[in-house]
C-alpha cells in the first residue's frame, strides 16, 4: 500500500467519525487529498464509488459497501446483511446466491420456532423445504431472513393444517358451516357443490364437527323462522 492511499484512508476514517466542524475539515482534506493524487473513494475502499464527490460518499448506503465484498468475504457479507432491509432487488438476488440456506437455519433455528409458537423440529422439517428462488418472489417483502421465515411459516401452516373437505346436505347448512369456519380460523373458505375445503388443524377439526353435530338442526330451524318472517314483511 503506498504512502497517497494510506493516508486518503486515514482522511476517510476521520470524514466518517467526525462531527461538526472536525468532519467538514476532514472531508476538505480528503477531498483535497485525492485530486492532487488523483485517487478515487475506491482505491481507498473497494465498496465504495469510482468518484471524489463527498455527496456521492454521504448517500451511499452501507449495504452496498457490504456487497461490494461478497465474492470475496462471503460469509462477513452473509453476516452483515442477512436483516438488512435496503437491498435493492438486484441485490437481493445476489445475495441470496451466495446463501447457504442450511447455515441460516441452523443460526436462527430456536429464535424462529419460538416466534411460530412451535417445536425446533417441526420448524426445521418445514424450513428445509424452502427453496431460493422462494425468496424473491414478487409479493415477498423485508429482510432476507425475514422472506426465509415468510415462506417458512406458509409452509409450516401447510403442514400442521392439512386441507379438509366438509361435506354439507344443503345451502343452508353450507352457509352454517361457512360461519362457523370462518369464527374459527379467519378465513374464508371455499364451497363448491355443498363441499367446503378449508385448511383446519387438528383441534379445529374436532370443534368444527361437534358445533355441526350440535347445533346444525337448530341453524336449520332459525333459517326456516328466519325465511318466514321475512316472507311476512314482503306482504
Amino acid at each position: 500500500m503506498n504512502d497517497a492511499i494510506a493516508r486518503g484512508q486515514k482522511l476517510l476514517q476521520l470524514y466518517r467519525g467526525g462531527l461538526g466542524g472536525e468532519r467538514q475539515n476532514a472531508g476538505r482534506l480528503l477531498t483535497t487529498h485525492l485530486r492532487i493524487h488523483d485517487l478515487t473513494f475506491y482505491d481507498l475502499d473497494a465498496g465504495l464509488p469510482v468518484s471524489q464527490d463527498l455527496d456521492l460518499l454521504n448517500h451511499w448506503r452501507e449495504s452496498a459497501l457490504w456487497l461490494a465484498r461478497l465474492d470475496t468475504e462471503p460469509d462477513k457479507v452473509l453476516t452483515a446483511l442477512v436483516d438488512a432491509e435496503d437491498l435493492t432487488p438486484g441485490e437481493m438476488e445476489r445475495l441470496i446466491s451466495h446463501l447457504d440456506l442450511g447455515k441460516l437455519l441452523a443460526a436462527r433455528l430456536d429464535g424462529w420456532a419460538y416466534t411460530e409458537g412451535t417445536t425446533p423440529e417441526l420448524y426445521r422439517q418445514a424450513a428445509s423445504q424452502v427453496r431460493a428462488e422462494e425468496l424473491t418472489a414478487p409479493g415477498l417483502r423485508g429482510s432476507l431472513a425475514q422472506r426465509f421465515q415468510t415462506v417458512t411459516r406458509d409452509i409450516l401452516f401447510r403442514q400442521t393444517h392439512p386441507e379438509r373437505t366438509i361435506r354439507t346436505r344443503d345451502a343452508t347448512e353450507e352457509a352454517f358451516v361457512l360461519g362457523i369456519v370462518e369464527a374459527l380460523t379467519g378465513q374464508s373458505p371455499e364451497a363448491i357443490g355443498g363441499d367446503i375445503r378449508v385448511r383446519l388443524n387438528a383441534d379445529q377439526l374436532a370443534r368444527l364437527r361437534a358445533l355441526i353435530a350440535e347445533h346444525s338442526d337448530d341453524a336449520q330451524t332459525i333459517a326456516k323462522q328466519a325465511a318466514r318472517a321475512y316472507g311476512r314483511r314482503l306482504h
